[in-house]
């Protein structure tokens, strides 16, 4: 079976319009016209790095689980959705969507593929309203196993820690780099489904941010 792939999604947004109507010579003024609401969106491509799941008790990292595979492929990052919406000046509510895989053939040809998947509702904070941002998340994550035509499954919660930097390339156009840190809770455990794991990952990718 092949490993699941993540396709980064594009998100198109109409940037707001603003009026101007002139003003009778001599008058006042007129106050500002008030923007929409302030958005931002991304995505990215990337690697992940320090993979591992606890089944039963034990920490198993991919490397691990992949050892003796003949054709093991990187650890593979997508940040397929970031997305806010403005809730105070330099402060975007919204979500973090992502996915992260590695596989590998062991030599009785059976493919082994390990994913884990976080959907999160996510706070990202710009200090300086550009450049520099932190983000935090919680959320829904799904941890898949398979080894052949067989496969463990588990879903729980999902908790996420970043910093990146957004560099502007044009108007609202920007390259950003984000460094994240998730962890992963399932609840319960078994011989064989795993109760937890965790998974960091670095991120090149598109911000959109008026």
């Amino acid at each position: 079976m092949r490993i699941p792939v993540l396709l980064v999604a594009g998100l198109s947004f109409v940037a707001p319009a603003f009026a101007a109507e002139g003003q009778p010579e001599g008058s006042a003024p007129a106050a500002p016209s008030q923007g929409g609401t302030k958005v931002f969106a991304g995505a990215g491509l990337g690697g992940g790095f320090g993979a591992r799941y606890k089944v039963n008790g034990t920490t198993v990292t991919f490397d691990d689980r992949l050892q003796g595979t003949t054709d093991k492929t990187p650890l593979v990052g997508v940040n397929v959705a970031s997305f806010g919406i403005a809730m105070a000046p330099g402060l975007f509510a919204g979500i973090d969507l992502a996915g992260f895989g590695q596989s590998g053939t062991a030599l009785n040809g059976d493919k082994t593929s390990l994913t884990i998947t976080n959907y999160l509702a996510a706070l990202t904070y710009f200090p300086w309203e550009s450049g520099l941002f932190l983000r935090a998340g919680a959320g829904v994550s799904s941890f898949s196993i398979k080894v052949g035509s067989t496969s463990e499954n588990a879903s729980g919660l999902g908790f996420l820690v970043a910093a990146g930097y957004a560099l502007q390339l044009s108007g609202s156009h920007h390259l950003s780099l984000t460094v994240e840190q998730t962890w992963q809770s399932y609840g319960g455990s078994s011989t064989t489904k795993p109760d937890s794991s965790q998974i960091g990952a670095v991120f090149l990718g598109y911000m959109w941010k008026p």
